[in-house]
């Protein structure tokens, strides 16, 4: 093989190589971000946009030619011709501008994305890549394979596509909008690596006697220090206090409409409470203009006399750096009052200030109702309070009248159908006696719906002694095992709050017996302090109280929610607790003050 024919062998530095990578990825992650912001803008801003981006990113595609080939060494030296070179900068610049001309319509689907495509890959890398091979002084010649030349510019086509196709194609997705976004650059950046080492392996040179022209030549190591270090470093740092400004831009834009369109009055003051800046909900709802506003101390404009010292309250706490979240009344300029809720918070500016946001809303018609349904309240509560006493007097009555009237008269039934059995014929005798025993039975169950209405042992005996009996009755009818224990002052509790506590008990029991098939109930009395205490424990089911109450509510079921009517009357307070399988607990706890305390049970 003659000398000038001898195949010249390179090989590669491996830390360059990664860098000519990082390079690309780098400035393609900028010259997305100037594409996105070409297709928002109009008119010379758009002329703009469209130049910076094409101009980062030719740039970014000509860095990483460059430093690609810094990485590149042959056995003989490398000059580059610096007229190709810069022809080669524009070659990356104009696809990458026509590409972006492309992309910059309103509606972009597959046909634009392979135009652009085509234009990016094709004009932007190949053809940038190619007219940069050529700039090559060595003393040597390069011949390429045509079929990997094809590939690697098929794959900058392809690379480029799907970077385009993530970008502005595919369906928008909240979910995957962070991989859209770092997948199209990853992929518009690894577009010029994979065309540039698949095109380096369709190059081979061989060794030529002919010495190169170097009248216009530059060394790759300028190249790569003023190329792929400098240039890239200071169009990324455009590109991203571009894109910076941009954003600034943008969202000082949706401040000022969230500002002005909020459906609070909301207030800019310093930390003096001189007004800086209200929206226009703050001059609908108190009167003010912002020029009438601006520059004015707020609580000279809607605090009234009254409320002054309060207000300096929330300014000095404000001032302070907290937050303040309250409810007050202040003034229109018409001089009429409204009832507001009053946020006011304190907001660190970047020059060391500080300022302080103050947002109003109207609560007067809240306010108006709130009273509205106190009043009822008060008056549902006393008309309850009078339904329960008005109970339990038609209880205790109709207790009475069933013990003391109904009782005897069935009593004298009874002993005079004693008396008819010395008078009447064997053959009367079974039916007298079925008799005589059908009416002990009716006095057994009015006595026992008496005790059940009103046991009069509560009035003459006191509640201790009715609770206890109240709980050996259940057990005796049940077969429940009560354990029953009583602290008391010895002293007569008052009635209302005497037939409270019996109720409360009487109305747990008697769930427990239908309900719980519990085998065990404990329950307890207190008087500690200003406290009367009462807890109801079984080991039964339990129960889903959510569901008991929403049946409650539909009145499908009244024990729960007649426990809870009566503790609220007397300002008490009940607890209930209860999981399925692990038993139900009540407590109960009344406010109360003893008369004495010398007792105890």
């Amino acid at each position: 093989m003659p000398a000038d024919d001898l195949v010249m062998v390179g090989s590669y530095n491996h830390h360059l190589v990664v860098l000519s990578i990082l390079i690309s990825i780098v400035a393609a992650y900028a010259a997305r971000g100037l594409s996105i912001r070409i297709r928002d803008a109009r008119g010379w801003v758009w002329l703009v946009w469209l130049g910076s981006g094409a101009t980062a990113d030719g740039i970014g595609t000509w860095s990483m030619h460059y430093t690609g080939m810094l990485a590149y060494s042959l056995p003989v030296g490398v000059e580059y011709d610096w007229p190709t070179v810069l022809l080669s900068l524009l070659a990356g610049i104009l696809g990458a501008g026509a590409a972006k001309l492309v992309l910059s319509h309103t509606r972009i689907g597959w046909p634009e994305a392979w135009i652009a495509a085509i234009f990016m890959g094709v004009v932007g890398i190949s053809t940038m890549h190619y007219v940069a091979m050529a700039a090559m002084r060595l003393q040597g010649m390069h011949h390429y394979d045509a079929t990997l030349v094809t590939i690697s510019v098929g794959l900058a086509i392809v690379f480029s596509l799907m970077a385009l196709a993530l970008d502005f194609v595919l369906p928008e997705s909240i979910s995957y909008r962070r991989l859209r976004y770092h997948g199209s650059a990853v992929l518009r950046g690894a577009a010029n690596p994979v065309m540039h080492y698949t095109a380096m392996a369709a190059v081979s040179f061989t060794s030529s006697a002919v010495a190169p022209d170097l009248s216009h030549s530059v060394n790759i190591s300028s190249l790569g220090i003023a190329g792929n270090i400098v240039v890239p470093v200071m169009v990324l740092v455009v590109a991203l206090l571009t894109s910076l400004v941009d954003r600034l831009r943008k969202q000082g834009a949706l401040l000022n409409e969230l500002f002005e369109q909020a459906p609070q009055a909301v207030v800019l003051m310093t930390v003096d409470n001189q007004v800086l800046r209200v929206n226009r909900e703050f001059t609908r709802v108190f009167g003010y203009s912002p020029q009438a506003a601006l520059g004015r101390h707020l609580s000279d404009l809607i605090v009234p006399d009254e409320s002054r010292d309060e207000d300096q309250r929330y300014t000095d706490l404000v001032a302070r750096g907290q937050r303040v979240d309250v409810e007050g009344v202040r003034r229109r300029k018409d001089g009429s009052r409204l009832h507001v809720s009053i946020i006011q918070v304190p907001v660190s500016i970047p020059d060391g200030q500080v300022e302080v946001y103050a947002i109003y809303r109207d609560i007067t018609q809240r306010k108006r109702a709130e009273e509205e349904l106190r009043e009822y309240a008060g008056r549902l509560q006393v008309l309850s309070r009078r339904v329960v006493e008005v109970q339990e007097e038609e209880r205790r009555h109709l207790a009475l009248e069933l013990h003391d009237e109904i009782g005897q008269i069935l009593t004298a039934i009874s002993v005079n159908l004693q008396a008819l059995k010395d008078i009447c014929d064997a053959a009367a005798l079974p039916r007298l006696d079925d008799s005589i025993n059908l009416v002990k039975g009716a006095i057994g169950q009015v006595r026992n719906l008496a005790l059940d209405l009103r046991p009069s042992m509560l009035d003459d005996l006191g509640l201790i002694s009715t609770l206890r009996w109240n709980a050996d009755r259940q057990a005796e009818r049940s077969g429940l095992v009560v354990h029953f224990a009583a602290e008391s002052s010895g002293a007569r509790l008052p009635t209302n709050l005497e037939t409270a506590c019996y109720r409360i008990v009487q109305e747990a029991l008697t769930n427990v017996v239908r309900h719980a098939k519990a085998r065990q109930v404990w329950l307890e009395y207190r008087e500690q302090g200003q406290e009367v205490q009462l807890l109801i424990r079984d080991d039964g089911v339990g129960f889903d109280l959510s569901a008991v109450r929403d049946r409650a509510v539909r009145g499908a079921s009244f024990g729960v929610l007649g426990m809870q009517e009566r503790v609220e009357l007397l300002d008490g307070h009940i607890d209930i607790e209860s999981k399925p399988m692990h038993g139900t607990t009540i407590r109960v706890r009344f406010p109360f003050t003893p008369a004495s305390s010398d007792a105890t049970e």
